[in-house]
């Protein structure tokens, strides 16, 4: 494995995934994305491994309705699904905890209550009026769920630790009650006890019967959490991988050979910088790459 065994990191899991498919996507382009086909059952992670730029995160704004597909169609429970917004995604059962969470994912300078309840304050309101009594409720069953640690509900986020203002974000999409939970790097910039705290939180929530799309740069991370991984490059996928399939022999490889990719597309596209030592410079660590893959086999 990389650096250790991953059970002495992640929790595992026991239960089985369900047969019925969640999410289906067929043929979808558009967003920089090219022929994407997959499915999710329900109760299972699937991870995306991948460069930065490949298309992960890309394809989760497609799904929550960020942004929109050019072709191809996304089925959810059967049925087709049109996202133009989020808050459609929202409606038909989707959450995105997003890479970004100062910028994207929580409201930095209002309280934890309000972040809790931000996605589904139509559902407690009455003729546009707020029922506090149900907000407070929600949103101190959270903090106590995920242990958030916060000295009121009414501390700004912004306050909060790395690793308590991603429990708050993640809180706030649970209150919506989802199905399909998009998780993009989920645990980045959040110490070790946070992260095995959401990783536990992960496998509840799959034996619960939610779906996970898990994205994550850390190889250990979409390994030990993961029940099947999808590789992206480029916008297309270009792997698939089963649990009894994930160690360093089958998947490393693969993303090392993209990474020397990745650096000569880097240095050719980049005319400032181009010239005939610079591209042999990436040559050179393209093929150090593929040296090493198989000196490791």
């Amino acid at each position: 494995m990389v650096g250790r065994e991953l059970n002495e990191t992640y929790p595992g899991r026991n239960f089985p995934i369900m047969e019925d498919t969640l999410l289906e996507v067929k043929d979808l382009n558009g967003n920089g994305l090219h022929d994407i086909n997959f499915k999710i059952r329900k109760g299972e992670v699937l991870g995306f491994a991948g460069l930065i730029g490949a298309g992960r995160t890309e394809l989760a704004e497609l799904i929550f309705g960020i942004k929109h597909a050019v072709s191809g169609t996304i089925y959810m429970n059967g049925k087709e699904l049109n996202c133009k917004s989020p808050k459609q995604a929202i409606d038909n059962g989707i959450a995105l905890v997003p890479e970004d969470r100062k910028k994207l994912g929580a409201h930095l300078d209002i309280s934890v209550r309000e972040n809790t309840s931000i996605a589904i304050l139509q559902r407690i309101s009455k003729k546009s009026v707020v029922d506090r009594i149900k907000e407070n409720e929600i949103a101190e069953y959270y903090r106590e769920f995920l242990r958030i640690k916060t000295p009121h509900l009414e501390q700004k986020v912004k306050n909060l630790s790395g690793g308590n203002q991603q429990k708050v974000i993640i809180g706030k999409w649970l209150a919506s009650d989802p199905d399909l939970i998009i998780l993009d790097e989920p645990t980045r910039g959040i110490d070790v006890g946070a992260k095995f705290e959401i990783y536990s939180l992960v496998n509840s929530l799959v034996s619960e019967g939610k779906t996970i799309l898990m994205i994550s740069s850390e190889m250990e991370e979409i390994m030990g959490m993961s029940d099947r991984i999808i590789v992206l490059s480029e916008g297309r996928i270009t792997g698939e991988f089963n649990k009894k399939d994930f160690d360093q022999e089958k998947l490393w490889p693969q993303l090392q050979i993209l990474k020397g990719r990745y650096y000569i597309e880097l240095i050719i596209k980049n005319e400032e910088i181009w010239n005939f030592h610079s591209t042999i410079g990436a040559i050179r660590i393209f093929r150090y790459d593929i040296k090493c893959i198989f000196e490791n086999n």
